[in-house]
């Protein structure tokens, strides 16, 4: 019995182990559609997902000036993830610069998002490509990849048509990224410098976790939230003393970079308490003078999303239906969007296009429900006073709850 026991041990988290399918980009299907069918440049708007962090030491003095504690990434099952793309964009006519038949390589897993292309792999660890959403079956071949390094994240440092970099981090700080530039020679270039964060109390090598390409640079944040600057594959780095960390006191927080009107935006998501609840949201902006980091009161006329696995920035309009300076995000906890209004305190619930229609659906059965009981109620009643100060009440809670559905 007791060897049978421990053989069960053996086996039993081996077969707990599931590979999960997660609909590629997480984002209001009515956003998705008008990506599709009528506005496909805005699938060079969407980012990969962000990158979830929590304070290693829970102080309230947790800051961008402070040296006292450090963070550290949250567990992620992203190796038992394989991704389905969620948009279907119109067929027209485009010229494809390589093409491969559909079921020759099966691409399950993106690794980012970039100007409009996605970085892909399937089965085979040495094979990644670069996908063209919106061109049908199109695709940019890119060198074979050494499986002995983890590759964790890729960006592209412009829209990959003509002098473009890829740059892939590997979550160590040996290599500390990857990248591979158009043109001769065409091949994968190991960044070997050890630098040591600037950020982090414990004097260790960086880690990047983070990274965008904007205007031929690329823009990469550490573990320590130290920002990155890196103009040329083989040339030194510029280290930015601006630390990129929420501004009020969190445990645990999640960053998505995003480019909106020619700016690069951080969002931070931020849990007081459990990861599966986003408390405050708040929104840094690049100043490019001086790389450092300027926390946003308002966004004007756009709008971001940020769901679990992308983000993306648009300008707010009667045909999107979302409100400006707001940023939606996709709940955790509920599996329903919500959004915060920049400048406010407040984070409500959608219940229109954005938002799941779970919570309506659930106000409705509510109303139905108490007016069966209050229905059975009546018929027990037999004071008049009695029965119209219930009638009363009835339409005090059909009118509150409708009020919050519209």
């Amino acid at each position: 019995m007791v060897r049978h026991k421990k053989k069960e041990k053996l086996v039993k988290p081996q077969e707990n182990v599931q590979t999960i399918v997660e609909p590629w980009p997480n984002l209001p299907q009515k956003l998705l559609n008008l990506i599709g069918k009528q506005h496909p440049h805005l699938m060079q708007n969407i980012n990969f997902r962000g990158v979830a962090k929590s304070w290693r030491v829970g102080s309230k003095q947790c800051s961008s000036n402070s040296q006292l504690t450090w963070l550290e990434l949250l567990p992620n099952k992203d190796q038992h993830i394989k991704h389905t793309l969620n948009i279907s964009f119109r067929s027209g006519q485009y010229s494809c610069y390589s093409k491969r038949p559909r079921n020759e390589y099966p691409w399950t897993r993106f690794y980012g998002c970039s100007h409009g292309s996605i970085m892909a792999g399937g089965n085979d660890p040495v094979e990644y490509t670069l996908l063209i959403p919106t061109v049908r079956n199109c695709y940019w071949s890119i060198p074979l990849w050494d499986h002995s390094i983890p590759f964790k994240f890729a960006t592209l440092s412009s829209i990959p048509y003509n002098n473009w970099s890829v740059m892939v981090l590997t979550g160590c700080s040996y290599p500390l990224f990857v990248a591979c530039h158009t043109g001769y020679p065409y091949k994968w270039m190991k960044q070997t410098s050890n630098l040591i964060d600037p950020n982090c109390s414990k004097r260790q090598f960086m880690i990047l976790t983070n990274a965008i390409g904007f205007e031929g640079k690329f823009y990469a944040i550490s573990l320590q939230g130290t920002l990155v600057v890196i103009e040329e594959i083989e040339s030194k780095f510029q280290v930015s003393s601006s630390r990129a960390v929420p501004s009020v006191y969190s445990k645990h927080f999640t960053e998505y970079f995003v480019e909106s009107n020619g700016e690069i935006l951080l969002i931070f998501l931020i849990s007081e308490q459990s990861i599966r609840k986003v408390d405050k949201v708040e929104v840094m902006k690049l100043e490019m003078d001086d790389v450092s980091w300027l926390k946003l009161d308002n966004l004007g006329n756009r709008t971001l999303f940020a769901g679990t696995n992308c983000c993306i920035s648009v300008n707010a309009s009667s045909q999107l239906g979302c409100r400006s300076n707001c940023i939606y995000f996709n709940d955790h906890a509920t599996d329903t969007w919500k959004f915060y209004e920049l400048g406010s305190d407040n984070i409500s619930p959608c219940f229109d296009d954005y938002g799941s229609q779970k919570w309506r659906t659930f106000f409705i059965n509510y109303i139905v429900y108490i007016d069966r009981i209050l229905s059975y109620v009546y018929c027990k009643l037999t004071n008049p006073r009695k029965i119209k100060e219930t009638k009363t009440l009835v339409q005090f809670l059909f009118i509150e709850i409708t009020s919050r559905l519209n």
